[in-house]
């Protein structure tokens, strides 16, 4: 399959794709006009956010029979008419699980400790060691709104205890 990798990805994924036997291009930061003129001869592009998939582009990709996203949502893509043109269109929506709830941890930390005020304040040529005492999570109770893919993760790291209550609450929540 000859495949365009619009966006930048990882190499590492470059090279598992070439090893699957396809024939992989790697251009990034086309305008939608140069896109245009590149895209008639793959059967599958790779984007992540920078590329717009939209009507005239998909006119265009006459052999295109995949686009794959890299990430979770699809904005950039219009995917009710890749689809009428029989393109079928996939994302990766747990790629950035992980990170989102490893960034939640940072921003939970960040704000008990006062980060973001006590980094103005320095900058600012101050030291305001009072106002910046801030507070231990340590034996805080947190409340997980959602526990889809990415509430699963932060429970996980959050605690293995907080984990294995949160699945029991969801089972029970999944019976009633």
């Amino acid at each position: 399959m000859k495949i365009l990798v619009s966006d930048k990805i990882a190499d590492s994924a470059i090279e598992g794709i070439k090893s699957l036997g396809h024939d992989v291009t790697v251009k990034t930061g086309m305008s939608p006009e140069e896109l245009e003129t590149v895209i008639p001869k793959f059967e599958c592009i790779i984007v992540r956010s920078a590329t717009k998939l939209r009507k005239p582009i998909i006119d265009a990709a006459k052999n295109l029979k995949l686009v794959i996203r890299g990430g979770v949502g699809l904005d950039n893509i219009d995917v009710d008419y890749a689809k009428s043109k029989g393109i079928k269109v996939n994302n990766t929506p747990a790629a950035s699980s992980i990170s989102v709830a490893e960034l939640t941890m940072g921003h939970f930390l960040s704000i008990a400790r006062h980060i973001p005020y006590g980094t103005t304040s320095l900058k600012n040529g101050k030291w305001e060691k009072k106002a910046l005492k801030g507070i231990e999570l340590y034996k805080k109770t947190l409340g997980i709104i959602g526990f889809g893919r990415i509430g699963r993760e932060l429970a996980k790291r959050a605690s293995s205890r907080l984990w294995y209550e949160c699945h029991c609450l969801r089972s029970l929540y999944k019976r009633n």
